[in-house]
């Protein structure tokens, strides 16, 4: 569940509706021995599942080097979410033309 919420800690963090990618959504790599030991589902079906588990991974202990590996993927993926999709935001605006 921890993972599940590192995952969509992704996906719920990102503050324009079109960023949020379609469900499902698998958690990264480095969080399936985390989740697979907590009894957390590797696939994110909605955005509940998703916010479900973001709470959960945010009170998971930093001591833990599985939960730092699970946070640093989740941060890597949620920047390279924002990059690959604020690249084709700025083309969506700058084709579009302005109305007044």
């Amino acid at each position: 569940m921890r993972l599940t919420a590192a995952a969509l800690a992704l996906v719920v963090t990102t503050p324009v509706a079109a960023e949020i990618p379609q469900f499902p959504v698998s958690i990264p790599q480095e969080c399936v021995v985390l989740a697979q030991r907590e009894g957390v589902p590797t696939v994110i079906e909605n955005k509940y599942q998703a916010t479900k588990a973001k709470i959960k991974l945010a009170g998971m202990s930093k001591a833990d080097p599985l939960v730092r590996d699970c946070r640093a993927a989740v941060h890597r993926a949620q920047q390279a979410f924002k990059a690959s999709n604020g690249h084709s935001r700025t083309v969506v605006e700058t084709a579009s033309p302005n109305v007044p």
